[in-house]
């Protein structure tokens, strides 16, 4: 029997970053051939604890070890690291798409490539570095936003894999043949179809630029300078998909995602989801309610606390469905902005309030199902979503049509995706592109408008029993979902990683 060995994993503590993790670290838990580390944030612990005690109790006749969790907060400077990030609100995260927001999304780059400050990076490399010489892992497999974990393995030439909870189009795109970044595909966070409309390649140039000079950024340019005097001259945050001695493992399929020409060292493993107990068992109560008629889910992400002005144009949207599809009940997982909560449950109250009473519309702040047994019940007509990859991935999995109201990043490229391949409706297009910024004072622009949200779902839904546009994304989204189900996501990622575990354990 070959001998044991070590995988180290680092990863964010957040959900939408640390599920594919948790996915992978089941499966090869049940497996029982490696000894698991996880270095992350507190958050995570208790989550690793609990997966753990599942695998053992689902295999009562072996002794697996448990999942050893490594504290992120303990590298030097994260209390300053904490403080620098104390005050960012969840509520001003959106931004529009395209030359909108294309400021915005060039500090989001900046802030990637350069969230830890000089001091920071080279302090928590230096703590990575010196759990990876104590464990001696086989294989260190990184979160792809903890970029100064990625410079640790190349300056102590580990072997090293990188686990994305996201398609790698975004990558992948810049590298296609004959410049067709420029003129094919829509720029990161642009939302334009594909392929790029003619009148759109002037913006998508100018925000494909922007985004790209993120990286003379003088904070950037101050974490290289720190990074060069400790004598690492590759680029800063070079996740990249072509780096060909690399394995970069990720949810998406050639079959989900946009036309693309895949490098060797891309592993597209389907969708990479824990398994989850039936809603039958999870909750009862709302697995019952959800039987009465066909439902539309609309959760948008843990991230989104939604202003009253868009909790009244989203409400506005149900409206439009409800009152054309008396057959339709909505499940609506909300979270509102703390100082506009009022204002939107008054709108709540005036537009959906009869629904709300008689339970035609359930509105909740948290669901106790995981979003795949609801999404995977067999009453769910459409998910609306904010395009997060997990989102994205697990409606799809489960082969249900979206509607995405867009909010930020890549979520506007998630939108993309779903109408080139037929499955759903980006349904705040125009609500995002004619928004209003205030650049002097940013607070989140309202990119939702109610007619246009209520159009979108109607397309998916159906305005009728039988509408023959609904039908045909209802059939090609069922397609998709039984090509992504038999792909075997978590398996084929820990099959993988297994194969790397029990290979050479550093990079020739």
């Amino acid at each position: 029997m070959a001998e044991r060995k070590t995988v180290l994993f680092f990863t964010n503590s957040d959900f939408g970053q640390a599920n594919v993790v948790l996915s992978t670290a089941y499966e090869l838990l049940r497996q029982n051939r490696l000894n698991l580390h996880i270095a992350s944030w507190a958050p995570l612990k208790p989550r690793l604890e609990s997966l753990s005690q599942k695998v053992q109790d689902e295999n009562p006749s072996q002794s697996i070890p448990g999942i050893t969790f490594h504290d992120l907060a303990s590298f030097p400077g994260f209390l300053e690291f904490a403080k620098k990030n104390a005050n960012r609100r969840k509520a001003d995260v959106p931004h529009p798409p395209g030359r909108l927001g294309a400021e915005r999304i060039a500090l989001l780059a900046v802030r990637f490539l350069s969230a830890w400050g000089p001091d920071a990076h080279l302090a928590l490399l230096g703590w990575a570095a010196d759990l990876t010489k104590k464990l001696n892992p086989a294989l260190i497999v990184v979160d792809p936003h903890l970029v100064p974990v990625h410079d640790m393995a190349r300056s102590l030439k580990r072997k090293y894999a990188v686990l994305s909870p996201c398609t790698l189009a975004e990558g992948l795109i810049s590298e296609q043949p004959w410049l067709s970044a420029y003129w094919k595909y829509p720029a990161f966070s642009t939302g334009f179809p594909y392929p790029l409309p003619w009148s759109n390649l002037v913006e998508n140039y100018y925000c494909k630029r922007t985004i790209e000079n993120a990286a003379y950024d003088p904070q950037v340019k101050a974490i290289n300078q720190a990074r060069s005097a400790r004598g690492l001259q590759e680029p800063l945050g070079s996740f990249t998909p072509w780096a060909k001695d690399v394995p970069h493992i990720c949810p998406s399929l050639p079959e989900i995602d946009l036309p693309l020409s895949f490098p060797s060292n891309v592993h597209n493993c389907g969708p990479i989801m824990l398994p989850t107990p039936p809603m039958s068992e999870s909750d009862p109560d709302l697995f019952a309610w959800i039987q009465k008629r066909p439902t539309v889910l609309m959760a948008l992400g843990t991230h989104f606390e939604a202003y009253a002005a868009t909790v009244r144009e989203q409400a506005i949207g149900l409206r439009v469905l409800l009152d054309a599809r008396p057959d339709i009940q909505v499940l609506w997982k909300l979270k509102t902005e703390e100082t506009s909560e009022g204002d939107g449950k008054d709108s709540l109250k005036t537009i959906l309030g009869e629904e709300i009473e008689n339970g035609r519309v359930r509105v909740e702040s948290w669901l106790k199902p995981d979003p795949v047994a609801i999404l995977s019940s067999g009453h769910i007509a459409c998910a609306v979503h904010h395009g997060g990859g997990n989102s994205f991935f697990e409606s799809t999995w489960a082969g249900v049509p979206h509607v995405i109201l867009a909010m930020w990043y890549d979520t506007f490229d998630y939108a993309t995706r779903i109408e080139y391949l037929g499955i759903g409706i980006y349904g705040n297009r125009s609500a995002g592109r004619n928004c209003v910024v205030n650049k002097e004072n940013y607070q989140a622009p309202l990119m939702v408008d109610g007619q246009e949200f209520g159009g979108a779902l109607l397309k998916v839904v159906g305005r009728t029993k039988g509408d023959q546009y609904a039908d045909t994304m209802r059939r090609k989204a069922a397609q998709l979902g039984e090509v992504c189900q038999k792909s075997g996501g978590r398996t084929e990622a820990a099959r993988i990683i297994a194969e790397l575990c029990f290979e050479d354990s550093k990079i020739s």
